[in-house]
């Protein structure tokens, strides 16, 4: 990764979520940019904000017609977020002037804010850099990781102490999955991804990813259904 973390430095590493068991959590799968195939997901599962939480995986941004519509939507409803490369990229690219940032983004959907409101990229990047770049949750007896990607080995209980040094492992690597080389992922119970493409979601040890975006749609689960489908895979 040669993009650099000036401008993200400033997010929060991580931040911890404790929800009633009650309640439904979805967590949706990378976005890019299309507002109306997150709502037809939605839709098919009933979603209702008042009701469910929703978590989004990050790279919400680009690709698609809707990036500013996308954010202010999730913004609305009070989803969590984490951020993903696609963002880290228009963090640097807009806010610390970063050249080459700006154009690695623009070649990888990001010449949407060309035509953008200033004010409206002014906010995007404020609400950006309120999000974390992880989420630890404690949900119906579980402990779930939750970030836009993961490496082969981490440690939840034992991250590096500032941003800077996980934005390359939570936001970039691939290694975990295309090569599937599970060595550790401590500290939760399993955890939840998107970054990598898939035509289905797939587990890599006790890591699950869901991003399916690039095959039609983004994917939604049900996290109290993928707490049961865990509980049912062999030991790991």
């Amino acid at each position: 990764m040669k993009i650099k973390t000036n401008a993200i430095s400033k997010a929060p590493l991580t931040k911890h979520l404790t929800i009633d068991s009650d309640k439904r959590v979805l967590v949706v799968g990378d976005l890019d940019g299309d507002y109306s195939r997150l709502k037809t997901q939605l839709n098919k599962v009933n979603f209702n904000p008042d009701e469910d939480t929703l978590i989004s995986l990050g790279d919400i941004i680009d690709r698609g017609p809707d990036s500013p519509h996308l954010v202010a939507y999730l913004h609305q409803i009070g989803a969590h977020v984490v951020l993903g490369n696609h963002e880290h990229m228009m963090l640097e690219a807009l806010m610390s002037r970063d050249t080459f940032a700006l154009r690695l983004w623009t070649q990888n959907g990001g010449k949407w804010h060309s035509t953008a409101p200033f004010q409206t990229l002014v906010n995007m990047c404020k609400w950006f850099l309120r999000q974390p770049l992880s989420i630890t949750l404690d949900y119906q007896g579980h402990t779930i990781g939750i970030s836009h990607t993961l490496p082969p080995t981490w440690s939840w209980t034992t991250m590096p102490g500032n941003t800077e040094a996980c934005v390359a492992p939570l936001l970039w690597d691939r290694e975990r999955f295309t090569k599937r080389k599970h060595k550790v992922n401590h500290g939760v119970d399993f955890s939840v991804h998107g970054h990598n493409s898939t035509q289905t979601p797939i587990w890599i040890g006790n890591s699950l990813h869901i991003d399916t975006s690039y095959y039609g749609h983004p994917t939604v689960i049900n996290l109290a259904e993928t707490i049961e489908t865990f509980k049912q895979l062999p030991n790991i």
